[in-house]
This record gives C-alpha cells, structure tokens and sequence, in this order.
C-alpha cells in the first residue's frame, strides 16, 4: 500500500515519534512517502534511504526568550487557519499524483481526504491557552475538534488509562463527542535500543529543545555554575552550536541515536525542558529528570506541573533553581 506520513516542522518531537512507525510499516512492505519540511523533515532522512521524500510547507513561529505574547497568539490562529486549508488542498493534488492509499498525519489538521483512509497522530484532544486568553479555550478547542472529527481514526501516543497517562488532560476528555480514538502508548525510537555503558557519566546533562534566544539563555546559565563549580562536570544537548571555554563543560550538537541514549542513561542528573516527545523518550528507557516548560509554550508548562512527582519527572520553574538544586543535593 502506498502511505502518506507526514509530520508538522514544530521541534523535532513530531519526527521523532513517528520514526518507529515509518519502520514498521516500512518493514511490512508498505510504499512509504514522507512530506514535510525543515529540521523534522531531515531528521527523518538521515533514518530512511528505502522511502520517498516530498516536500510540504509547515508553518514556521519566530519565539523570544520571553515567550508568545497575545499579539503572537492572534497571527498564530491565522496562520493556522491558513495552514489547514493549504494542506488540505494540496493533499488532493498528493493522491492523486502519488495514488495514495493511506494517509498519517502527525498533528497537520488539513491531511485529511473522505476517499482515503486518514489517521491524525496528535496527544492534544485539549489545547490550553495562557490565563489571559483563558476566554477563547472553548472556542478554540471547538475548531480543533471540527478537524478532528474528519479523520477516520485519531491515534494518541499515551496510555488510555489516566492513572498512567504521560500526558494528562491534554489527551483525555470527558466527552469524545463520537470521535474514534485508539491510544497506542508512548512513542520512542530507543525503546528497544541497546544502551552503552562507556560514555562519560555527567553530573548535569542538559536536554533542550527550544528557540534559539532561549538556548542563548540558558548556555549563559550554565556557563555561570560551570564556573562556580569546577569539580562537577556539566553538558548541553541542543540542536544549535554553542561554544565554551569551561573545561568541564561539554557540548554536543543534535547527537545520534546512540550517542543521546548513552549520554542520558549515563548521566546522574538529567535536566529538560518539557516537550512531550522528551518526556516519552525518557519515559521509555526509565530514566528520571526535571522538567522546566518552555516560558509561554503552555502546554509544557501544564505537562511539567501535571507531571511533578510522578513516573520518575519534578518540574522546576527555571534552569537555573534546577541547577542550584542539583548541585546542593549533591554537597
């Protein structure tokens, strides 16, 4: 069968979950094509030389170190209005281009086609606003649902149960409104990956996927402890280069599989900011950490709170209390 994948270019999460299910389907001698764009696009190319690659526009946000503003939240719903109705209109010149049989979106609401088969991948039934826009969650919440409802099936990468959901609220909804759901359980490419026990065992590993003037921000942090604690060794992961004089201070730059799994099995602590691909990541291969939600991107903030003290994660409002923190413990 010939499948259409396609993930949105927010972070690299969207690509990363979606990469055991291209092996699969891909292992079953399904004809997989991949549309999409930026950093998630090739991501997914680096794994796949055995699948087909279209390019497919997704909408690109430009954040501060501050966060979104309510101005920002305004030109975002245009713009996603906008995206939704392109999607799905050039999705119709896709199939019939490519006689797509099946189509998996990973959260682009306009992927979706009556004639075929169309899944969405998203773990968000409920999108939760800022206080200060509280007013329009229904609203907004009531359109996301219009959407959802055109797909034949909605698959979320969490448990059904909500005693052991990663993803809390966000996920479950008291009311479905007749929408066909599966909950498949969290997604991660380490689940069944070997882990290497040689790599340098780091007091602080840092894990950070965020806008650049935010990682600025936080590489001034680190530096800043690096400097008052030279007998402890920290390190970054961050999908942006970086420079250091610290020399225990190390660097690492969007590293392979093998190389974050064995960095985060090995480190002692683990700080991160709280994206939900993350979290499943760490989830899955059992490792504890503290979460520090992205400034303005609420639903980190609302996973990092939700999940303070259970399956192993604490929040902490900043990086630099989860350092201090860290480093007291450790005295």
């Amino acid at each position: 069968m010939k499948i259409l994948i396609s993930p949105l270019d927010w972070g690299l999460g969207h690509a990363t979950r979606l990469i055991p299910i291209i092996k699969k389907l891909s292992d079953n001698g399904n004809d997989i094509i991949i549309a999409g764009d930026g950093k998630s696009f090739e991501l997914i190319k680096k794994y796949f030389d055995n699948v087909q690659f279209i390019p497919f526009y997704s909408i690109h946000f430009k954040y501060s170190k501050n966060g979104l503003n309510i101005f920002n939240y305004f030109i975002i719903a245009f713009q996603m209005i906008w995206q939704t109705i392109y999607e799905h209109l050039k999705l119709k010149k896709i199939i019939k281009s490519y006689k797509i049989d099946i189509i998996i979106s990973d959260n682009r609401y306009g992927l979706f086609n009556k004639n075929v088969t169309s899944y969405l991948i998203t773990h968000q039934l409920n999108i939760i606003l800022p206080k200060y826009l509280s007013f329009a969650n229904p609203l907004v919440n009531s359109y996301l649902k219009h959407y959802l409802k055109k797909y034949d099936r909605i698959l979320i990468p969490d448990y059904q149960a909500e005693n052991e959901s990663l993803a809390g609220k966000l996920s479950h909804l008291n009311n479905y409104n007749k929408l066909l759901i599966s909950y498949i359980g969290p997604l991660s490419r380490f689940e069944r990956v070997n882990i290497s026990i040689n790599e340098k065992k780091y007091d602080i590993l840092i894990l950070i996927s965020a806008p650049l003037p935010y990682c600025k921000l936080i590489m001034k942090e680190l530096n800043y402890y690096a400097s008052l604690n030279t007998a402890a060794f920290f390190a970054i992961i961050s999908p942006y280069s970086f420079i250091s004089k610290k020399t225990n201070l190390t660097i690492i730059k969007s590293p392979n599989d093998m190389q974050w799994l064995s960095l985060v099995s090995n480190a002692k602590n683990i700080i991160s900011t709280a994206g939900y691909s993350t979290i499943m990541d760490l989830f899955l291969i059992h490792k504890n950490a503290i979460l520090i939600p992205v400034k303005g991107q609420t639903e980190q903030e609302y996973l990092a709170n939700y999940l303070n003290n259970k399956h192993g994660f604490k929040k902490a409002d900043s990086f630099n209390n989860a350092i201090a923190q860290v480093l007291q413990q450790q005295k």
